[in-house]
């Protein structure tokens, strides 16, 4: 790579914003030209501030490498590329990703809005039974990798959800008999389409880090951290008015330092 291209890929790299507001001045073939000589990363980081026009002309000269930035992009720069492409390509370009995550991830942000719960929803990594007996759980969590932040949902008999496994009274407790249903603790769910200003103000951060999400059937789709919550709900604030301006940075932080300061309280506190 020549000097001007590594010079042209640091400045990128540390100020995508103004290097995207240059370079749209000039006409397609140098903006491509340019954006090949970039680390996809890092290219992808620049389309994904470039104006819509210029957006258009550059899926027309060669959509495929629309493909790989979405593929290279952090998973922000990825959603901000997708909010400017037309649906009906954004879902042939997402299906279109080799990875299998990546796809799982922008296919939900497609489904959900960005400022909603269900944009955020992962997976919850251990599903049980309500009647599965107590042995078998203790024996199929010792399976897992130790990691007590993961929640263990419990699902009824008809695929509902039941509540989540509660560790403390499991563990800390008489030998434990009986079934999974008899170590469950009501956390209170959530549903996708909630928006985060609204989720933010859900009183079952009071008490639990993690709440699960479920369908209007009452099917389980997985789950939200508190964290991630209110980290995606502060940058909203943050980016809600024109031109970021000194209230939205203020709400944003607020938003954020509350879920930082209930995060440590509890933590201390010993609770779920």
């Amino acid at each position: 790579m020549a000097d001007t291209d590594v010079l042209n890929a640091d400045f990128a790299r540390k100020y995508p914003d103004k290097f995207a507001r240059l370079l749209g001045r000039g006409d397609g073939n140098e903006i491509s030209k340019v954006l090949k000589k970039l680390p996809r990363p890092v290219a992808a980081s620049v389309v994904a501030r470039l104006p819509a026009s210029r957006m258009d002309l550059l899926l027309g000269a060669d959509e495929s490498e629309a493909a790989h930035w979405l593929a290279d992009a952090t998973f922000n720069d990825a959603v901000a590329l997708l909010s400017r492409i037309p649906r009906e390509r954004s879902l042939v370009l997402v299906n279109s990703l080799k990875h299998r995550e990546r796809r799982r991830r922008l296919l939900q942000y497609l489904k959900y809005p960005a400022h909603s719960v269900g944009a955020l929803v992962t997976d919850a990594p251990v599903r049980i039974g309500s009647t599965t007996g107590i042995d078998e759980v203790l024996k199929e969590l010792r399976s897992f990798e130790r990691d007590s932040s993961r929640p263990v949902v419990v699902v009824a008999p008809d695929g509902t959800y039941f509540g989540v496994l509660d560790p403390w009274r499991l563990l800390t407790g008489e030998p434990p008999h009986g079934s999974a249903a008899d170590f469950v603790a009501k956390v209170p769910a959530i549903h996708p389409e909630t928006s985060l200003a609204a989720a933010v103000k859900d009183p079952g951060w009071h008490d639990h880090s993690w709440l699960p999400v479920i369908d209007h059937e009452r099917r389980i789709l997985g789950g939200v951290s508190r964290s991630s919550v209110f980290t995606a709900a502060a940058r909203f604030a943050h980016d809600a008015r024109p031109g970021r301006d000194v209230l939205s940075v203020l709400v944003g932080d607020v938003v954020h330092l509350f879920g930082e300061l209930l995060t440590r309280a509890l933590t201390k506190r010993g609770t779920r």
